[in-house]
């Protein structure tokens, strides 16, 4: 490659004129030697060819002549005869011909020397192994032979018998001598052309290499300072124009140099103006900025006065500025924290907003978004705003600014995380509007909470009906940390090298929290360490009890209470729950704050009937721990029963914000509606219901008694009032379930036991049933579903949990199958099937391992 580079370099030195000489020398050559190889070669073969044909013929009429005399191998009359007329025939070149039988004797030869004797050995062997007439090249003394040998056959039982050869030999300087003339031709046309075609080069060369030659002295004389020169080069062509283009040129120079000091001197006069435009536009800008920014200030409180939950957040705007003697930021980056009481609760608020746009424009989002959140938490604070449910306020908040941005028309959008926190339990309500997932740091460990998009940023239209609210359960201990896109869009080395990348690995978010160990200002120095900032960058941190004891705020209860009530549900399980009940009821008033004495009792006075007491303890219970959606729904479906139908609708409500999807409750709130005369918001939940399962029996019941009310305006309450079977009527139909089990009659047993729960949709050994059934006709989906329910009934049934695990093992879900079993072995330590189940997860979990 270096050697290339020095002859490509050394062309470049060759004048132009040379070059076109050898670039026009080279054509011709190109042009002339190739056709004339070609024209050679060809008529050398056709040459060759023709010898072929005519030594063909040749050695066809001897050999017809000469079959007969080789077969008899007598007289040779003929054959010889047809020789002498070849020597009579003048061929051009032709040396001798002669033929040789099978024996190897000369029996007929045009010089007649050597007739009687025998053939060469080495020529005897090459005659017998002919099949076809064959050329060959012999030197003999002085001469090049050219050897044509064609075998002669005879037709023998079917077969073709040698019986001779007939050799021609032509000289071969004779054979080609018409070649050699017409390469001597060519050889002389070539080289006149060639001269011909250097004489055109050398002109061609001379002609345009003059102009050329003008230019680049005149260029060379210019370029010496000499503006007065110019290029006298006439004519229209290229070279012509360039020429003028450069006398122009050259012109324009000198009076530019003649004139430079009275145009610097205008055009410093010019900029001057304009930069004292500029400075005056840009300190009014800066004004603009920095007033901005004064506004912003009081916006973005940290207010939280929690001693549970802990709040920092830190913001670094990308554009930084300077107005007079202060420095400040300004972009789209907000975070506002404070502390509301809602229910008799305290509640820490959080959010983490980011505007589109750049500085002025994101800080007008940023300013929109504090206005108006700001004046929600004042109004939160009035005493009539005080009852709300913490999902009915995020959602109050969400539509407040929602709505503001919506106005822009699609000008302005903001993606925020915001939600609450119980400072008591640590439950965290919470809405992610196209936000960063938020992190949960735990243990030395950093996660994302969320998996998939919930909402679109504020201002996308038709979000309204997407809203619902995100939940999760801190631990003592627990940080949680939200933050702009600016931590993810960082500028950062490319590792393969070249330019710097923009990072496209959000998941580098969660390192950069562990390394910092979950504290604001390392992480964002990590984040700031790992790559360059392309945008506004925010972190808002938030810490459940961390500097607290964990029993200080999960209190312990003695051994023998919480075993009264493992014991206890183990009596609901097997059906005992007037047994269950004399064991716990004189427990719950020295431990009124037990949470699973609560739900325990609860369930156990909504099987007796007592309506009231069971919503009382289900009313405790979600006081201390208000994360469990299940019990909200038997709250709900508690007070709807109690015709408490504006709490049911509020407990419903809190429901189906979180949980959207939730069947059972979908059909409770639409038949709560409908008692209150609602019909709009009950025919809303009872389609949502049929939209998830259309051909369930009581939905379409309800769907239709709300049409009835709509077409006369009387409603038969009488759908409301499940009829309740006594204990023999339904130990007749679980004894023909069981019967219809037994006998391996899966299918009819399956419906057998969802009759029973048409009436009774909280009887455990049905669910049970069901799940059993559903695993054994391969409907595993199906089966899960069941099993989860009959373990909200009956949550210490470890033969449930075993089941259920085993479902899920089938299903290749191995985390959800370990925790069921641990927790079968955790009710029932020497329950032997869930331990030899677990060892058999564990040991192909770690073949696995070996294996990778």
């Amino acid at each position: 490659m270096s050697q290339f580079n020095r002859i490509a370099h050394s062309l470049t030195d060759i004048k132009i004129r040379t070059k076109m000489i050898f670039l026009v020398t080279g054509i011709v050559l190109i042009c002339v030697v190739p056709l004339s190889l070609i024209v050679l070669y060809r008529n050398q073969a056709v040459v060759l060819d023709k010898t072929f044909e005519v030594c063909r013929n040749l050695a066809n009429n001897i050999a017809n002549l000469a079959t007969e005399e080789l077969l008899i191998n007598e007289t040779y009359d003929a054959t010889r005869t047809s020789l002498s007329r070849l020597k009579e025939s003048n061929i051009s070149g032709l040396l001798d011909s002669y033929v040789v039988n099978v024996d190897g004797k000369y029996v007929a030869e045009l010089s007649e020397k050597n007739i009687g004797k025998m053939a060469d050995r080495g020529d005897l062997k090459y005659f017998a192994s002919l099949s076809n007439l064959e050329l060959s090249e012999l030197q003999r003394k002085d001469k090049t032979v050219l050897r044509f040998s064609y075998p002669i056959f005879i037709d023998y039982k079917k077969e073709k018998m040698r019986v001779g050869t007939a050799v021609f030999e032509f000289d071969r300087d004779k054979v080609y001598e018409p070649v050699v003339q017409i390469r001597t031709t060519i050889l002389g046309v070539a080289s006149v052309l060639f001269i011909f075609g250097i004489i055109i080069a050398l002109y061609i060369a001379f002609y345009f290499a003059r102009p050329i030659h003008k230019l680049s002295e005149g260029a060379r004389i210019i370029g010496d300072g000499n503006l007065n020169h110019r290029i006298k080069l006439t004519g229209k062509d290229e070279l012509g124009q360039l020429a003028s283009s450069f006398n122009h040129m050259t012109s324009q120079i000198q009076d530019f140099t003649h004139n430079l000091e009275l145009k610097v001197a205008q055009r410093t006069e010019e900029l001057n103006l304009t930069l004292q435009q500029v400075q005056a536009l840009k300190v009014a800008q800066d004004g603009d900025y920095y007033l901005t920014s004064l506004l912003l200030e009081p916006l973005q409180p940290n207010n939280n006065s929690s001693s549970h939950v802990k709040t920092e957040f830190m913001i670094e705007q990308k554009k930084k500025f300077v107005f007079r003697q202060w420095e400040s930021q300004i972009g789209g980056d907000i975070c506002i924290t404070d502390t509301i009481r809602l229910s008799d609760r305290d509640y820490t608020v959080f959010i983490n907003g980011d505007a589109m746009g750049k500085s002025i424009q994101g800080a007008g989002g940023a300013l929109v978004l504090g206005v108006v959140f700001n004046a929600g938490l004042m109004r939160s604070r009035l005493a009539r705003n005080q009852k709300l449910y913490p999902e009915i306020w995020l959602r109050e908040r969400f539509l407040d600014l929602h709505n503001v941005f919506i106005s822009f028309d699609g000008s302005m959008y903001i993606s925020v995380c915001m939600g609450l926190v119980d400072n008591e339990t640590g439950v965290m309500y919470y809405i992610n509007a196209e936000h960063p997932w938020t992190v949960l740091y735990r243990d030395g460990k950093a996660s994302f909470l969320e998996e998939e998009l919930g909402l679109r940023k504020l201002g996308t239209p038709e979000q309204e009906e997407k809203f619902y609210v995100r939940m999760f359960q801190l631990a003592p201990g627990d940080v949680v940390i939200t933050g702009s896109d600016g931590r993810d869009d960082l500028l950062i080395k490319n590792s393969k090298g070249g330019d710097d990348v923009i990072n496209e690995d959000e998941t580098q978010f969660l390192r950069r929290v562990e390394d910092g160990k979950g504290q604001i200002g390392p992480v964002a120095e990590s984040v700031l360490q790992f790559g360059k900032l392309m945008d506004d960058f925010s972190l808002l941190r938030l810490s459940y009890m961390e500097d607290e004891e964990e029993s200080t705020q999960f209190p312990q209860f003695p051994y023998d209470v919480v075993n009264s009530v493992s014991e206890g549900n183990d009596l609901v399980a097997a059906g005992k729950e007037d047994e269950a009940f004399d064991k716990i009821e004189n427990l719950f008033e020295a431990n009124p704050k037990f949470p699973d004495l609560l739900k325990l009792l609860g369930k156990l006075y909504f099987h007796k009937g007592d309506i009231p007491k069971a919503i009382e303890c289900f009313e405790q219970y979600l006081g201390l721990n208000p994360g469990d959606n299940e019990y909200v729904y038997v709250l709900s479906n508690a007070y709807r029963m109690a015709d408490r139908f504006n709490e049911a609708v509020d407990a419903g409500e809190r429901l189906f914000l979180r949980e959207p999807r939730n069947f059972l409750n979908l059909v409770n709130l639409a038949a709560t509606y409908l008692e209150l005369k609602i019909l709009r918001r009950a025919e809303i939940m009872i389609n949502r219901a049929l939209d998830m399962n259309p051909d369930d029996k009581n939905a379409n019941n309800l769907a239709h008694a709300i049409d009835e009310v709509k077409r006369s305006g009387t409603y038969d309450s009488e759908f409301e009032k499940q009829s309740v079977l006594s204990m023999e009527e339904l130990e007749v139909h679980i004894k023909k379930a069981d019967s219809q089990y037994e006998k391996k009659n899966f299918g009819a047993a399956k419906l057998s036991y969802e009759k029973i729960l048409k009436k009774d949709d909280h009887n455990a050994y049905a669910l049970f049933r069901i799940a059993n059934c559903c695993v054994l006709l391969k409907n595993l989906d199906d089966a899960v579903k069941y099993y989860n329910r009959s373990l909200f009934v009956t949550p210490n049934n470890y033969h449930a949990r075993n089941n259920l695990a085993s479902t899920y093992f089938r299903l290749n879900k191995y985390d959800l199958a370990r925790d069921q079993w641990i927790k079968a072995l955790e009710i029932n330590p020497s329950f032997r099937t869930a331990e030899i189940n677990l060892k058999h997860l564990e040991k192909i979990e770690n073949n696995r391992k070996a294996i990778a």
